[in-house]
C-alpha cells in the first residue's frame, strides 16, 4: 500500500531573484504614488529642490549598493537591478504627475498648450530666446484671454484683472518666483503680507517729501555728467551708444541713491564689473523665472559657474556694501543708511541684516532697469517720430530742467512718457501672484484657491480692447485725444496697491529732468543704416526688460 504524499515544488533560484527584483521595482513605483499623491501635491516645494536633487542623485548609488549587499549575482547585475528600480520609481512619479495635471487638476478646464500643462518646463524652453512677452502674445492670440500656461498657472489678459489682482481687498500674494533672492530678502520680494507692508512703511519714510529734494539734486547732477558725455562726442560728428550710456546715468544715480556713492561708470567710461556682471546674471533669469525650483537648484550647485556666479558675486559685494555703511554710520541721505538707522533704533541691526542687503540689491536692480529701459525705449520713439522732439523742445526750451513742478504739467513731455510706458512696459509679463486658498474670481471666471496668475502688462497694453491704434505711438491720447483710450484701466506701468512702485515720482522725475535738458540742447536721430524695426525684435523680458543698443547721433541746437 502507498501512502498518499504531496511535494512542494521550489521555485529555480534565478525565478525567485527575479520575482523578489518584481516585487522592489512594484514597491518603488506604488512608493512614487504615494509621495505625488501625499507629499508633493502638497504646499511648495521649491526651496527644498537642491536637498531632493541630492537625494535623487544619491539614490541609484546607494540602491546599487544594496543589490549587491543583498547577493546580486555580479556587481553589474546588482547596477541593472538599481535602474530597474529607479525605473520603476520615476516612470511611477512622473506619470502620476503627468496624468493628473492634465486630466484631474483643477485648471483641467482651461486651455492652452498641451505641454504647458504637464510642466513649466515647456515654459522655460520658450523663454530660451529671452522673449516672453512675445511668447505670452502668441499664445493669447491662439487660445484667447485665459491660457493654461503651466501645471498651476493661468494667464489672464484683461484689463479686468490686473485691477483684480492688486486692488482693493484682494488677498492674493506674491507666487514662488520672488524667492529667487534668497537667501536674501528685500521690499520687492517678501511673500509674507504683514512683513512686506511693515517694510514698506519704513520705505515710504525713505522716500518722503524731505527726503525727495536731495534725491532730485541728485539726478540733475548726474543729468548734466550724461549731457557732457553726449556734448564730447557730438563735438567730433561720431554716434552715441545712447542705450549703454543711459544704463551707466541710471546705474550711477542708484549708487548715489542707495550708496551715497556712484559706480563711477560716466566717469570711467567703461561699465563697473559688478553692475556688467549683474546684466550677465539677469540674462538668464528670464529662462528660470517660469520654474523657480530649477532657479533654486542652479543657485546652490552652480554657484561658480558663468551667470550664476555673477550674481552671488554682486549679492556679496552688496552685502559687503552694507558692512561698510553700517561701519561708516553716517546720517546721509542713502536709503540704505536710512534703513541701518531704523534697524539700530529697533536694536534688530543683526537680525535684519540679509533683509537690508536685499534692500540694496532691489534698489540697485530695481531702479536701475526699469528706467533705464523705459528712457531708451521714449529716444527710440522720439528718433522714430522726430515731430515729437520739437513738439518737446517748444515746451522745455524757456523751462529749467531742474524745475521739477513745472515739467510735472508739460503736455506733451508727459503723453510722450505715458506713451512709451504703455507700449514698453519695463516689466513686460512680471507681477503675478497666488490667489488666497479660497480662490477667487477675476474677470469673470473663478480660479481656484492657490493658483499662480498672471496677467502680461505688455499684451493688455497694447489690446485693440482698450486703445485705438493700440500699436502706434500717438502721445496726444493722454491729453488732446482721449477718444483713443477705450479703457483706462489697460495702463498700470508702475501697479497699484500694496505692491506698487515706491519709486514712482523719482522714476519720472529722471525721465522728464533728462529728456528736458538733451532735448533742450539737441536734435538726435538714429545713425545711418540703423533699422529702427530691430529695436522692438532685440528687446529682452528678464522680469524686468532689456533693450539692445540703440546707436543715436546727436546735434548741438543753435
Amino acid at each position: 500500500m502507498f501512502e498518499n504524499s504531496t511535494t512542494t515544488v521550489l521555485p529555480a533560484h534565478g525565478d525567485a531573484e527575479a520575482y523578489l527584483l518584481r516585487s522592489r521595482v512594484l514597491s518603488a513605483a506604488a512608493l512614487g504614488l504615494a509621495l505625488h499623491h501625499l507629499v508633493f501635491r502638497k504646499g511648495e516645494w521649491h526651496m527644498q529642490a537642491p536637498a531632493l536633487f541630492a537625494l535623487w542623485a544619491l539614490s541609484y548609488p546607494i540602491l546599487a549598493a544594496v543589490e549587491v549587499f543583498l547577493g546580486a549575482e555580479s556587481t553589474s547585475a546588482g547596477l541593472k537591478n538599481a535602474l530597474l528600480i529607479e525605473g520603476g520609481f520615476a516612470a511611477s512619479l512622473f506619470t502620476s504627475i503627468a496624468v493628473y495635471r492634465v486630466f484631474f487638476h483643477r485648471l483641467r478646464g482651461f486651455s492652452g498648450p498641451p505641454l504647458a500643462k504637464v510642466s513649466k518646463l515647456w515654459h522655460s524652453v520658450q523663454c530660451v530666446g529671452g522673449q516672453n512677452h512675445l511668447v505670452l502674445e502668441r499664445l493669447r492670440q491662439q487660445y484667447g484671454d485665459f491660457v493654461r500656461t503651466g501645471p498651476s498657472e493661468i494667464t489672464i489678459f484683461t484689463p479686468e484683472a490686473m485691477v483684480q489682482l492688486d486692488g482693493i481687498g484682494n488677498k492674493n500674494t506674491k507666487p514662488a518666483f520672488y524667492d529667487f533672492l534668497h537667501p536674501n530678502i528685500g521690499i520687492e520680494n517678501i511673500r509674507d503680507r504683514p512683513f512686506h507692508d511693515e517694510r514698506r512703511r519704513i520705505w515710504t519714510q525713505a522716500f518722503s517729501s524731505k527726503a525727495l529734494p536731495a534725491y532730485e539734486r541728485m539726478v540733475a547732477e548726474q543729468a548734466v555728467e550724461l549731457e557732457k558725455l553726449i556734448a564730447s562726442v557730438a563735438e567730433r560728428d561720431a554716434y552715441v551708444p545712447f542705450s549703454r550710456w543711459v544704463y551707466w546715468f541710471q546705474f550711477d544715480v542708484m549708487g548715489l541713491f542707495t550708496l551715497s556713492r556712484s559706480f563711477g561708470m560716466m566717469q570711467n567710461e567703461k561699465w563697473h564689473d559688478r553692475i556688467a556682471g549683474l546684466r550677465n546674471a539677469m540674462s538668464v533669469l528670464g529662462i528660470f523665472a517660469p520654474v523657480p525650483w530649477l532657479a533654486q537648484v542652479g543657485f546652490f550647485y552652480l554657484k561658480h559657474v558663468w551667470a550664476v556666479r555673477d550674481w552671488h558675486r554682486f549679492r556679496f559685494w552688496c552685502e559687503d556694501q552694507v558692512k561698510q555703511q553700517i561701519k561708516i554710520n553716517d546720517e546721509s541721505t542713502c536709503v540704505t543708511s536710512f534703513f541701518i538707522a531704523d534697524a539700530i533704533k529697533r536694536d534688530a541691526l543683526e537680525a535684519d541684516f540679509k533683509v537690508l542687503a536685499g534692500d540694496t540689491i532691489t534698489s540697485v536692480v530695481a531702479g536701475s532697469d526699469t528706467v533705464g529701459f523705459t528712457m531708451t525705449c521714449l529716444f527710440w520713439e522720439l528718433a522714430s517720430n522726430p515731430q515729437h522732439i520739437e513738439m518737446i523742445y517748444e515746451e522745455v526750451k524757456d523751462v529749467d530742467y531742474e524745475d521739477r513742478k513745472t515739467l510735472e504739467q508739460l503736455p506733451h513731455l508727459n503723453a510722450c512718457i505715458n506713451e512709451t510706458l504703455r507700449l514698453h512696459p519695463a516689466v513686460p509679463t512680471g507681477g503675478c501672484r497666488d490667489t488666497p486658498p479660497e480662490g477667487a474670481t477675476i474677470s469673470g471666471r473663478f480660479i481656484p484657491g492657490n493658483i499662480t496668475v498672471c496677467v502680461p502688462r505688455y499684451s493688455v497694453f497694447r489690446s485693440e480692447k482698450c486703445y485705438e491704434q493700440p500699436n502706434s505711438f500717438i502721445p496726444e491720447r493722454w491729453y488732446s485725444k482721449p477718444e483713443l483710450i477705450k479703457d483706462n484701466r489697460a495702463f498700470m506701468p508702475f501697479a497699484q496697491g500694496r505692491y506698487s512702485c515706491l519709486g514712482k515720482s523719482l522714476a519720472l522725475t529722471e525721465l522728464r529732468t533728462v529728456t528736458a535738458l538733451l532735448v533742450s540742447k539737441y536734435r538726435f536721430e538714429f545713425v545711418q543704416d540703423y533699422k529702427p524695426a530691430q529695436f522692438e525684435l532685440g528687446v529682452k523680458d528678464q522680469f524686468t526688460a532689456a533693450p539692445g543698443e540703440l546707436p543715436l547721433k546727436f546735434v548741438k541746437r543753435n
